[in-house]
Parts: structure tokens; sequence; C-alpha cells
């Protein structure tokens, strides 16, 4: 007889937790998701190249790490690639890191006429190598699951504009969108489709979620103005896309410092939304205020805040923001305090929170830090622990984990 760490427990299984908050409810605490590429992969004691040309070891790592540092999803490659390379565009494989364009294959708008707008995400370019690694973990999370899966499994979507970035180049993407609307608006309108196939694909496959970054759009890299008339509608139309096409949540990550266009972002119709190094208290006032306008009726959640990434700056772009390199070079007991403080703040402002890193999980991070995030759910973001929260609430979230236990027995 087989045994798993989620069957007669009195514990709600990550799967009904990650999802609960997704869509606004709170059940027992809030769950613990960050990028989890590094910490499976050094884990597991093998290289991104490895887990690449083998998915099956990708699978191996994903199910161990999740298993030993309880977050609260699995997820598939998390790569930008294998759109832009099943369009013509040529990728290089360093040994352990993410692949990165070679050379951009869009210098002129005669280009264009190379690249292969409509792909299809079964049979074109590396793409079926994500497919297989999203069927082979859905068996095995069911398989370790004795039949269900208790653990869900997310996939990665680019942007319209960091694809069109990723055709033309960085800095040259930039001077089109700032000097050429017109063209950068073409590029986004072609590029939308080839993500939004693959994603479908990974979704018929096995996916439940899917996470959108756009690393392009910051205030570090173009004015709100172009934001909000060229790139932001794009966002939303490929997260209505996804939508329309599969049903699933989207969480939205918002890649570099975005303080002075927080407003703008939440209107992309995203139901959650990955903080990168942002100001907590400034992103959920921002949020509390969308909710109560009813403008994005999806927006349910955010996830982050603690330091992965670099140190950012509030809208001023002077006055830096905490918690930028934390993860990495900071001490558990930096974490735990860090991350009570975003539990808190976001909590407080009605806002369902998915605890984890304000960017992905940092290669080399200590093993000690990872696991301080989930102590510090566990600690600290028990919602019948919180002060704040009423005792009419805490008992109808007590009859909610109540009902889900007796729904995972029947």
């Amino acid at each position: 007889m087989g045994y798993y760490m989620y069957d007669r427990t009195e514990e709600i299984t990550p799967y009904e937790r990650y999802f609960a908050a997704l869509n606004g409810e709170r059940l027992d605490r809030v769950p613990v998701m960050y990028y989890p590429r590094w910490v499976a992969l050094e884990y597991a004691g093998i290289t991104f190249s490895e887990s690449w040309q083998n998915p099956d070891e990708h699978v191996r790592a994903q199910i161990v790490a999740q298993e030993r540092f309880q977050y609260d999803a699995t997820i598939d490659f998390d790569m930008m690639g294998p759109v832009e390379e099943a369009m013509g565009a040529v990728l290089k494989y360093p040994e352990d890191d993410v692949p990165q364009i070679e050379d951009p294959p869009i210098k002129t708008k005669d280009d264009m006429k190379k690249i292969k707008w409509k792909i299809n995400a079964y049979t074109d370019g590396n793409i079926p190598r994500v497919l297989y690694a999203v069927r082979r973990l859905k068996e095995e999370l069911i398989k370790r699951g004795n039949g269900r899966q208790r653990v869900p499994i997310s996939t990665w979507g680019s942007s319209p504009a960091r694809t069109a970035a990723c055709l033309t180049g960085f800095k040259n993407w930039f001077m089109i969108v700032a000097k050429q609307p017109d063209w950068a608006q073409e590029l986004m309108d072609l590029a939308l489709d080839g993500w939004v196939q693959q994603v479908k694909a990974c979704w018929e496959n096995g996916v439940d979620h899917v996470w959108i970054n756009d690393p392009v759009s910051s205030r570090d890299c173009i004015s709100r103005k172009h934001y909000e008339e060229l790139t932001q509608p794009m966002q939303r139309k490929f997260i209505e896309a996804i939508r329309r096409e599969t049903g699933m949540k989207t969480v939205f990550h918002p890649c570099g410092n975005w303080h002075d266009r927080l407003d703008l972002i939440f209107e992309n119709q995203a139901s959650g939304y990955f903080l990168g190094p942002m100001d907590i208290d400034l992103c959920c006032a921002e949020g509390k205020k969308i909710m109560e306008k009813g403008t994005n009726p999806h927006f349910k959640c955010f996830t982050g805040n603690v330091g992965a990434a670099t140190k950012s700056t509030i809208t001023d772009g002077q006055t830096a923001v905490p918690y930028g390199t934390t993860l990495k070079y900071g001490t558990p007991e930096e974490i735990l305090e860090e991350s009570k403080y975003v539990i808190d703040a976001t909590e407080k402002a009605g806002i369902r929170l998915m605890l984890g890193t304000n960017c992905w999980d940092t290669k080399g991070t200590p093993m000690i830090n990872r696991d301080a995030i989930t102590y510090a759910a566990r600690c600290h973001g028990r919602f019948s622990q919180m002060d704040f929260i009423s005792d009419e609430e805490k008992e109808a979230i007590a009859a909610n984990v109540k009902a889900t236990l007796q729904k995972q027995r029947a």
C-alpha cells in the first residue's frame, strides 16, 4: 500500500490552498509559491541543461523538491524561448541557465517575412518537449497522490511585448516603441498568437495555471504613456485570450519597477499579480482601489514579495525599496520578518496572498532560506491566528476547512 504526505492528514492540499487564494478565499493559511526552478534543480543535483535534455529528470526534480520544501505548486520548464524558436529565432543553451536568443532575427521590417507567425504547438520547434514534461509531471503527481492530483502545475507565458522584444532585440525594441509605434503594434499583434497556442497546448496536456511575464514595459524601460497606449492593451488582450481559450486563472508578473503605473497594471484583467521588487504598501493601496472600483473583477490575489531580485525604487526613482536581495544574502530571521510584514499588509488590505519570492527563486540561495518562507507561512499566515480577522470569519474559515477535508475523504 502506498503512502503519501497528504493522505489521512488533517491538512489542506496544495491544490486546494493555491486555488483558494486565486479565488479570493481564505482557507487554512496563505499558500507558498515562488518560481521553483533553481530550488528544484539544485536540490535534485542537476543543471538546467540536463533537465532540458532529459525532461524526466525535470519531472523528478519538481516532485522531490516540492515534497521537500512544501511550497504549493510545481512548474514546467518555466522559460522563454520555445515559441520564439518555433517562429525562427536561434537560441543558445547555456549549461546551467535558461535559453537565450542568440541573435535577434528581426532587424528591419523586411525580416518579418522570415518569421513563422502561425505555429503548431504540437509539432513546431521544442514545444513538444515542454508538452511531454507537462504530461509526465501530471502523471507523476497523480501517481504520487494515489490516484488524485494534490499539487497544481503552472506554466509560463510571454506577453506580446516581450515576445516582440526577443525577436527584435531589447534595445531595438525600445527604439521601435518610442519612434515607430505603428510598427511596435504590428509586431505585438503578430506575436500574440504563438504564446496563446503554447499556453493552450500546455493546458490541454495538464497545466492548471499560467504566469505571464513582461520585463520590457516597466518604468525602467518605457514611459507610462507608451505603456498605457501600446503594451498594456496587448497584455490585456493576451490575458483575455488565455481566459477565453482555457478558462485558466492568470497571474501577471510585472518584472522590474512599475510604481508609476500600478493603476494601469491592475486593469489588464489578470487574476493575480506577482509583485517584483516593489513597495508592498503602495501595491496594496493601489490594489485595494481597483477592488473597490470593480474594474478588474478577476483580481483576487498578490504573490511575492520576499526579496530575490535586485533592489528597486518607488515612484520618485530615488527612495529605495527594501526586500531586494534578502533571499540569497540574508538570514532566515530576516526572511521571517519580511514574510510577516508582507502577509499582514496584503491580508489587511483584503487581498489574498501567495507568499513567495519577488522574482525567480535565485540560483545559489541557501536551502534554509527557502525553508524559511514556508515556515513563515505556517507561523504567520494562519488565518485562525490573525487578530484583524473577525470571529465570524474565523468560524467560516474553520467550516470551509472541515468541508474541504470531508470532501477529500469522500
